[in-house]
């Protein structure tokens, strides 16, 4: 007699349990892929930041003049 309703509570939280995994599954998901946005997007904003700043720099320091040419005595 009371064999049917325990198999039927089994199954039943053997389904809720897979929707409950696969759903939280789907959640962990699109964290994972919002928390990869994020840092790409920090990521190129910091590249497109220090890239100008070495460039500028390289361009002040060597602008056409060699490393190890002497100074002009004056």
């Amino acid at each position: 007699m009371f064999y049917l309703p325990k198999i039927d509570a089994l199954v039943t939280a053997v389904i809720f349990s897979a929707a409950g995994l696969i759903i939280l599954t789907l959640l962990v998901w699109c964290e994972a892929k919002t928390y990869a946005a994020a840092q790409f997007r920090i990521y190129k904003r910091l590249a497109s930041f220090a890239n100008p700043l070495a460039i500028s720099r390289s361009v002040s320091r060597f602008d056409g003049r060699d490393r190890f040419t002497p100074h002009k005595i004056q």
